[in-house]
């Protein structure tokens, strides 16, 4: 478990760094869907945390782009191998052009999935996932208004099909409610905060980024929850009754879905942390806390940081009582590791320099 976590966070470390966030809001990919599994009652579950984060390394695998002279690891080379065949169509339909733009998006190339969907946001038949992917691309290029206006777009004037190859129909449903309802929320978020930051010098930013809170995605109307006790304060594993009301009963399920739409999208993945810790689950929230802190690059978060070391405290007390089966790293996996958070920290560094110049 613990290798897995390992190969897994470097996977995201690497793919972040190298190519950047993605949002991928009911994308239309018949053949890897990355759905969470849904009841014959229509009501989702949450994947099991391993399984979860297998297929999160697998999208964050496929943002890597090799170096010079190097092969693209075999996620992405599946996923460039596809997108090769989809190419060689003459005419493609609306549908074989959002399942190709779908692919584009996973391997970091927004601007050439934005030009496959295009033309087909005219068609007198306007395409839902047509509109759902020019959606995801502008959010993977930080264009919320316009991420936001497409997607708002894509519910007014057309319809999810009622059957989507690689979906049951429960899964078609409950997609269809979150590109309702959570989807519009996240996008609305996003948008109110880059609006908020625009015209921030990099002092006022960087005091901004300090003060950061969990995303308020729940409720989706209303006062936000707050992951408290019931003293109204941070208690690993522990949430207010009052806070707990606040939560639907699949917010565990959304957000896990809504990070395999938006794999690089760091303050939901804090909000996934911080579900798996009202649900009592420690050593997942700490895990993804220490990922978001380390990997992602928000050590600077106060109150991220502040969840982090108690949620990491409360998983090392379980350790302690109940240890994971399986052997922990070694000293050269361990250097290995924070090797490679240094070289992609050096990358990250010189990226945000060429970016202000």
């Amino acid at each position: 478990m613990r290798g897995a976590a390992f190969a897994a966070g470097v996977a995201a470390l690497a793919a972040l760094l190298a190519g950047g966030g993605g949002g991928r809001a009911s994308l239309y990919s018949p053949d890897d869907p990355f759905a969470v599994p849904v009841g014959s009652d229509g009501k989702p579950a949450p994947l099991p945390f391993d399984e979860f984060k297998r297929r999160l390394a697998v999208l964050t695998n496929a943002l890597v782009e090799p170096k010079a002279g190097e092969k693209p690891n075999p996620d992405r080379a599946r996923f460039l191998d596809r997108i090769a065949k989809q190419e060689k169509v003459p005419k493609r339909t609306a549908p074989e052009a959002a399942a190709l733009a779908t692919d584009l998006l996973r391997v970091g190339q927004s601007d050439r999935a934005l030009g496959v969907l295009g033309p087909h946001a005219a068609d007198r038949r306007p395409d839902y996932f047509v509109f759902t992917g020019l959606a995801s691309a502008h959010a993977a290029r930080g264009e919320w208004a316009d991420a936001l206006r497409y997607h708002q777009e894509g519910q007014f004037d057309t319809k999810m099909p009622e059957t989507v190859k690689g979906l049951s129909k429960g899964q078609r449903d409950w997609w269809a409610r979150l590109d309702a309802d959570a989807v519009p929320r996240f996008y609305q978020i996003r948008r109110q905060e880059t609006e908020e930051r625009r015209g921030l010098g990099p002092a006022e930013r960087h005091a901004a980024d300090e003060t950061e809170d969990v995303l308020p995605l729940f409720p989706l109307s209303g006062e936000p929850v707050r992951f408290v006790n019931a003293a109204g304060e941070y208690e690993a594993g522990v949430l207010a009754p009052a806070e707990q009301a606040k939560l639907p009963p699949d917010a565990l399920a959304t957000v896990q879905q809504l990070v395999l739409w938006f794999p690089g999208d760091t303050r939901l993945y804090w909000l996934l942390a911080e579900l798996y810790a009202a649900a009592g689950d420690v050593r997942a929230a700490a895990q993804i806390l220490d990922e978001c802190t380390w990997g992602r690059q928000y050590g600077n978060r106060k109150v991220l940081v502040a969840h982090r070391h108690a949620l990491r405290a409360a998983a090392d007390a379980l350790d302690r009582v109940e240890p994971i089966e399986g052997p922990a790293f070694g000293l050269g996996t361990i250097g290995v590791y924070f090797g490679v958070v240094g070289a992609l920290a050096v990358l990250a560094l010189v990226r945000t320099v060429l970016k202000r110049r």
